[in-house]
Formats: C-alpha cells, sequence, structure tokens
C-alpha cells in the first residue's frame, strides 16, 4: 500500500481555514474570503511558527488522532500501518468477516421495539 493509497483512505475529505495538527503545529489559509474571527487571521499572520498554505488545511484522522494533511508527522507511522495492513491482509479480513458475523448475531438477539 503506498502512503497516498492511505491518505485516500483515512483522509476525513473536508478542509478549514486553519487547523492544529496532532504535533502541535499550526496551519491556516489566509484567503479573506474565510470567515475567522475578529483578529484571527492577523494573529495567525504574525505568529512566525503558524504555516501558511495556499489552499484550506485538509485533515486525515487514524488511532484517535487528527492531523493536517500537509503535516509530515504522520506519514512515518501511517507507512507502518499500512505495511501492517499489507502484510496481514488476508487476516484482517477474516478478523472483519468474524466480527460482522458477531456483530449480526448480536443484533439478531436483541430485543425489539415496536411502535404502538
Amino acid at each position: 500500500m503506498t502512503l497516498k493509497i492511505f491518505e485516500e483512505a483515512f483522509a476525513d475529505g473536508c478542509g478549514s481555514c486553519s487547523m492544529d495538527c496532532a504535533c502541535g503545529k499550526q496551519y491556516y489559509n489566509p484567503d479573506p474570503s474565510w470567515d475567522f474571527e475578529e483578529g484571527e487571521l492577523e494573529a495567525l499572520q504574525n505568529d512566525p511558527e503558524a504555516i501558511s498554505l495556499e489552499w484550506s488545511a485538509g485533515h486525515i484522522s487514524f488511532e484517535g488522532k487528527t492531523y493536517v494533511l500537509d503535516c509530515d508527522c504522520w506519514k512515518q507511522r501511517a507507512e507502518t500501518i499500512a505495511s501492517f495492513l499489507d502484510a496481514h491482509a488476508g487476516k484482517i479480513v477474516e478478523y472483519l468477516t468474524l466480527e460482522k458475523r458477531r456483530k449480526q448475531q448480536e443484533a439478531d438477539y436483541s430485543p425489539t421495539v415496536k411502535d404502538g
């Protein structure tokens, strides 16, 4: 699995005018058409640590964290996860199949509330 495929699968599919990455870096798009809070854009532009983008700050989520797509911090971990997925694809499919069966049995035995 390539990193691009991992990104495609796990990206949240949306972006925003500014976002803090899980690693602590702040990214923003300075386009004035965004609805920034009063003084927010100026503060970002004056912050030497904030990173300006020419597009919206897209994000990707995995392992309970959300990262900015343009940040490099998540890529090494994503490559490790992708390698694990590739190496164990058959077992992962089996796990998901068994887990679906378990959940279906649980749902089948759950009580049903009828409209009255």
